[in-house]
């Protein structure tokens, strides 16, 4: 396989692998996919095999392991890779683990414009497109409001919710609070020095929150649970 040969979809919109032909994959015909959980539906894999006659392989990941796996490999491995957008021009300047989309083969009037043009401009490198979009959705609070009402981010840092929320411990959540700030951190992100001062000050808002966090989440089955135990009562 050749290392350049992995070429990825950014998550972003609900097209499942619609905008793909098979071409690339004809040859062993099978699709090897590194992808997060729920990310590929059953029915959407049944649905590719059945048009294109290609199997997929799909391999669970997230972010971390995925760049990982591919820098071991030199991007070999994986026909197609799913990290979220923000993970693919950094590691690609650094690694070089993926390979160009040719937007002449893509059927951009499958994608929904807006969200096509957002993320092309979030992964484009050097004039090539490296990520497309592929599901969208919200990153919210969740709250038990039998125990709670919460409007916004900042409320899970209130006093009468000390040891009674969660939060993962993950970059959206440095987001999420700049966003309750007022603040665009996107529009950020052509000005580090802007945008650590915004991360910075996120930071310290979550260092006094600190207090409140009953526990870390990094996967849904924890949060359900805490959720069904009552251990936290919001995100």
């Amino acid at each position: 396989m050749n290392p350049l040969r992995t070429v990825l979809i950014a998550g972003l919109a609900a097209l499942g692998l619609a905008g793909f032909t098979s071409s690339a994959f004809a040859q062993d015909n099978k699709l090897r996919l590194i992808t997060w959980a729920d990310y590929v539906p059953a029915d959407v894999v049944a649905q590719f095999k059945k048009e294109t006659g290609i199997d997929v392989e799909v391999t669970l990941s997230n972010n971390e392991e995925m760049i990982s796996k591919l820098r071991a490999t030199g991007g070999a491995g994986f026909d197609l890779a799913q990290p979220s957008q923000d993970r693919i021009v950094g590691p690609q300047q650094e690694f070089g683990i993926y390979k160009p989309f040719d937007m002449s083969k893509i059927k951009t009037e499958l994608f929904i414009p807006a969200m096509l043009d957002a993320t092309k401009k979030n992964t484009t490198l050097n004039g090539q497109v490296y990520g497309l979009p592929h599901i969208w959705g919200t990153d919210g609070l969740v709250v038990n409001t039998k125990l709670a009402q919460m409007s916004d981010y900042p409320d899970l840092c209130k006093a009468e919710f000390k040891g009674k929320t969660s939060v993962r411990l993950k970059r959206p959540t440095l987001l999420a609070f700049a966003f309750a700030s007022g603040k665009d951190p996107f529009a950020l992100y052509n000005d580090p020095k802007a945008y650590a001062a915004l991360m910075d000050e996120v930071g310290k808002t979550l260092t006094a929150c600190k207090g409140n966090i009953k526990f870390f989440w990094d996967n849904k089955d924890q949060l359900l649970n805490g959720a069904r135990t009552g251990r936290s009562s919001g995100r």
